[in-house]
């Protein structure tokens, strides 16, 4: 093989991994917002536990996410193909919609000894040094509220190295056990903070 030939391939399998540079055609917001609503709720209250609540989630958090599945950095089943039809311009439109939403009030409600194991968990993480008082910031998703099954699924998915685009919290989440986590998620669930 050539040098020639050597840097084509290496071209052509670079451009085989890149995120899709067209935008999706005739993209209507409102159309796309429907789309996300079948799962994440027309109220903001999704459809399935382990779905999250996207409604008053931070812009960046959402916008990075929906570029993160359209680059393979976070695989799922139903959002690696929809993000993937989107370019920046119109990931950034349906964050900035999904942002401006009000928060759901979700019901949800710890078990007796969760409280006081999430803040012992909390504090030997130092999950407060990012993330603040659950309420997010910018990059720093929102937790207080959020479904339960999806920050256990969540946790779980940084434990066992299935989601990998925060290396920082795989390492984080492989400290703690299931129990722990499930009383994490419990806790931080039942969190109201409007």
């Amino acid at each position: 093989m050539t040098l020639r030939s050597a840097r084509l391939l290496v071209l052509l399998a670079a451009t085989a991994l890149a995120p899709p540079a067209s935008a999706k055609d005739g993209f209507v917001l409102d159309d796309e917002v429907a789309i996300c609503t079948g799962c994440h709720g027309e109220d903001g209250v999704p459809v399935d536990p382990d779905y999250p609540a996207i409604w008053g989630q931070q812009y960046f958090y959402i916008y990075t996410q929906l570029r993160d599945y359209a680059a393979g950095r976070r695989e799922n089943e139903i959002m690696t193909g929809i993000a993937a039809d989107y370019d920046k311009d119109q990931a950034k439109q349906l964050a900035e919609h999904f942002a401006a939403q009000t928060w759901p009030a979700i019901p949800s409600q710890a078990q007796d000894g969760d409280e006081a194991l999430a803040n012992t968990a909390f504090t030997a993480g130092q999950c407060s040094a990012c993330h603040g008082k659950w309420q997010g910031d910018s990059r720093i998703p929102r937790l207080a509220g959020q479904q339960a099954g999806y920050l256990s699924k969540t946790m779980h998915d940084f434990k066992n190295e299935v989601r990998m685009n925060a290396p920082d919290m795989t390492n984080l989440m492989k400290q703690y056990d299931a129990p722990t986590i499930e009383a994490m998620s419990r806790y931080l669930a039942s969190l109201v903070i409007r």
